[in-house]
């Protein structure tokens, strides 16, 4: 009898990242969070497994599927499926939720040889009571598809999520367990069951807060859509805009989309009439702006902090608030990435480490064969699996 695998799957705003452990070894994989219907018909692209088709069964409707997705969308519809993500607390219930859990789920089961599935999944600290049990049945039950990924042909994909193996956790809490538990999903800081802590959970449009003393979580808050990294797209959107009216002769100037600015946040320039500008001061000032205003928020709504131990910072968006943080918090600051995986993944690796906590089974050493797949293998030093410094919280 083979034993499960054990499957985080953190489904955000940009993107699923999904870390399995099997045979001692941890795989993760992040897919472009993006999924739409086929309109095109017949497309030809290389062998690139990235990209992904999805259907239930020959002849039924084909999906797009992230990185794909994203290059067959068009502007409005990247826009129109972002802000139903990003403000809808039951975005769970939409076709491209299931779409992503199914792939994402899928392709970590490839080459398992029928191992049952153990699995934990996520929702944002506003969402949790409420939805948790509607997800739950969302997702419980036979999944059969087909996907195509590059130039292979469409194979079969069929698994089981029983309810006794799947658990739905908050999203910082997923944290608190990367942190606290070690490889094998056994508890390693005990301290962080014993004090007061503090999760700071900094996602695309949610800045979520969960304060836990024991074991017990005393109180949950959320800035959504209201101190997170959108805040920094959308004060960057009205910057830009307003730089390219000073520099046009015209003064007509050019709108700069949210959904568009990636790329300009990363380079630091714009392209506007042919001419190439340095951005990156503005670009700056928008990080500076929103990270004050989203610590003056945590700041206050802790009470200064005064009787919290460890404030963990986590989520994908936390690096560009990291100083932030550790100018106001100084030493009481954990950082989740310094545990040995991006602060994006840390999520999707406390949830794959829960699974194991909560499991009675013990994974068989079996050897795993994955092909066609987009999973990469990560080792976790183990520097990074150490006891927090119970010595920290009394440094001033």
């Amino acid at each position: 009898m083979s034993g499960p695998i054990y499957i985080g799957n953190d489904q955000g705003y940009y993107g699923t990242k999904v870390v399995s452990q099997n045979n001692g070894k941890f795989l993760k994989m992040f897919i472009r969070n993006m999924v739409v219907p086929n309109r095109v018909g017949e497309i030809t692209y290389n062998n690139d497994p990235h990209n992904i088709i999805y259907r239930e069964k020959e002849g039924s409707r084909e999906w797009f599927v992230g990185k794909l997705a994203i290059e067959q969308s068009a502007d409005d519809e990247l826009f129109d499926s972002h802000e139903r993500r990003l403000f809808s607390p039951t975005w769970f219930r939409e076709q491209e939720y299931l779409i992503m859990f199914r792939v994402s789920t899928g392709l970590m089961l490839q080459g398992n040889g029928g191992n049952e599935p153990v699995v934990s999944v996520a929702l944002p600290t506003d969402s949790y009571i409420d939805y948790k049990e509607e997800l739950k049945r969302r997702l419980v039950g036979k999944h059969s598809f087909e996907i195509k990924q590059g130039n292979l042909p469409y194979r079969k994909i069929e698994f089981e999520i029983k309810r006794e193996n799947l658990y739905v956790i908050s999203q910082p809490m997923a944290t608190l367990f990367h942190i606290a538990l070690d490889r094998e999903g056994q508890l390693l800081n005990e301290d962080l069951f014993i004090q007061k802590v503090s999760i700071n959970d900094l996602g695309f449009g949610t800045s979520d807060v969960e304060t836990l003393h024991g074991e017990t979580i005393i109180k949950r808050q959320s800035f959504t859509s209201r101190h997170a990294m959108i805040n920094v797209y959308q004060l960057l959107s009205k910057r830009l805009t307003e730089f390219s009216r000073e520099v046009d002769s015209e003064s007509s100037g050019k709108e700069y989309p949210i959904w568009s600015l990636n790329r300009v946040i990363r380079s630091g320039e714009i392209s506007f009439k042919g001419k190439v500008y340095d951005v990156s001061e503005i670009v700056k000032e928008c990080i500076q702006e929103v990270g004050s205003s989203l610590v003056d928020e945590v700041w206050t709504r802790l009470d200064y902090a005064d009787d919290i131990t460890y404030i963990i910072l986590t989520g994908g968006s936390s690096i560009p608030f990291k100083n932030h943080y550790r100018d106001r918090f100084g030493d009481k600051l954990i950082f989740a990435e310094d545990y040995g995986i991006e602060a994006q993944f840390a999520n999707a690796f406390g949830l794959c480490k829960f699974t194991q906590s909560k499991s009675k089974s013990v994974p068989l050493k079996t050897q795993q064969e994955v092909a066609a797949t987009i999973q990469e293998e990560f080792t976790v030093p183990n520097n990074a699996e150490k006891p927090v410094n119970r010595g920290k919280r009394n440094k001033k």
